[in-house]
């Protein structure tokens, strides 16, 4: 939630880039009054620099006036397309993210898993995924009450901010399980980012309140090598997942 709203913030506080350049603009257009008004009296057989001299006052009102008068309406134009702009991506932005933990969610997951797919066979790269669920949640959550489920999921979504590359897609894929993208992440690169994870949730748990201490994660890795059979990913780690939970959690379990 922390990564959204500094994420929301940075939006919010954005250079009011258009109203700067509309204003900058319409400053330039309120030049053209003037010079239009000496076009059209040389036009007319008024020598140009006897006009200007004649009327110099006209011409430097008419030139700071209209300036200035289309200054700020290009400014209050801009500033309107730079408010519009704002609240087009911070809609994007929240819509695109768990409120909770500030990951993505699992449509924007899915988004950019398809393009991680379709990079991998393009180029013929590894690409590993990561399913991670929160062990014995529920029963934590009946021991402890919601607030603790809710804190444990920060938690890992901290975790794994934190551990992850910055080419990496971590994702709240929904209730306790999560999952993490890691393109061009062979199988051993893919299970030392799980051993870490594991050992980070491990390190903070000794200095943490009481209930979460307890607070552990089985994590299912698929790998595929050159971007082939990518779709069965998910299948994969799922059922390296499976076998994870049922040897005894907090573990690592890398599927076929």
């Amino acid at each position: 939630m922390a990564e959204t709203a500094d994420s929301a913030d940075s939006v919010s506080q954005r250079r009011p880039v258009f109203a700067a350049l509309y204003a900058a603009i319409g400053a330039l257009l309120g030049v053209g009054a003037p010079l239009g008004a000496l076009a059209l009296r040389v036009a007319g057989g008024a020598p140009a620099g006897a006009d200007l001299a004649a009327h110099r006052f006209f011409y430097a009102y008419e030139l700071v006036g209209t300036s200035v008068i289309f200054g700020i309406a290009g400014f209050l134009v801009g500033r309107r397309a730079d408010r519009l702009r704002t609240g087009r991506d911070l809609y994007r932005l929240l819509s695109e993210h768990d409120p909770l933990t500030g990951l993505v969610n699992s449509r924007a997951f899915f988004e950019r898993f398809r393009r991680a797919v379709d990079h991998a066979r393009r180029f013929r790269e590894p690409l590993s995924l990561l399913v991670i669920d929160v062990d014995r949640l529920k029963e934590l959550n009946d021991r402890f009450g919601h607030a603790f489920g809710s804190a444990a999921l920060v938690r890992v979504g901290r975790v794994l901010t934190a551990t992850k590359r910055e080419d990496d897609m971590a994702s709240r894929w929904g209730g306790d399980e999560f999952a993490l993208l890691m393109p061009g992440a062979n199988q051993d690169a893919a299970r030392r980012q799980a051993e870490a994870i594991l050992e980070r949730l491990r390190d903070e748990a000794r200095g943490g309140d009481a209930g979460l201490r307890d607070v552990s994660v089985t994590i299912g890795i698929a790998t595929t090598a050159d971007g082939q059979e990518s779709e069965a990913l998910f299948e994969r780690a799922d059922r390296a997942l499976f076998e994870g939970k049922r040897a005894g959690r907090g573990q690592v379990r890398v599927g076929p």
